[in-house]
């Protein structure tokens, strides 16, 4: 399903095609974090450099584990090797942080998570990275 604040649409893929869009989602992922951690972002809620890498933590961790069990012919040792490659670019000083959402990235995804959250939906309201420990929810 679509993400919240986009409708949750119903999104049909076969079984290979959600797996190549995880491939395809975890690839671009690990070309990109090393330079996105070199800054701060606003769009991302990311107040200092290396906060990237708290985006998604888990959720790329778990892609990572899926590929290479599921697509293991191929994937076994290669995903988990470049995952953990990446990681480790990553400065001791961010390494506690998840950033389990995706933030909004418009007013108007601002404005419909808002809604979602009057009409009950347990949506954080502090969506940057925080530290593990406070953090409620995984994904």
């Amino acid at each position: 399903r679509a993400r919240p604040e986009l409708g949750r649409f119903d999104m049909h893929l076969s079984y290979e095609e959600w797996l190549d869009f995880i491939e395809l989602t975890l690839a671009d992922w690990m070309e990109q974090v090393q330079g996105a951690a070199e800054k701060s972002s606003g769009i991302f809620l990311w107040k200092k450099p290396g906060e990237a890498y708290a985006y998604r933590r888990d959720a790329y961790k778990r892609m990572s584990e899926l590929l290479s069990t599921e697509r293991a012919s191929r994937l076994s040792e290669v995903v988990p090797a470049m995952h953990k490659a990446v990681m480790d670019t990553e400065g001791e000083e961010t390494r506690h942080l998840v950033q389990p959402r995706t933030p909004p990235m418009s007013n108007a995804a601002l404005s419909a998570l808002a809604a979602l959250r009057s009409a009950g939906e347990e949506i954080p309201l502090e969506l940057g990275p925080v530290p593990r420990e406070e953090c409620s929810s995984t994904f």
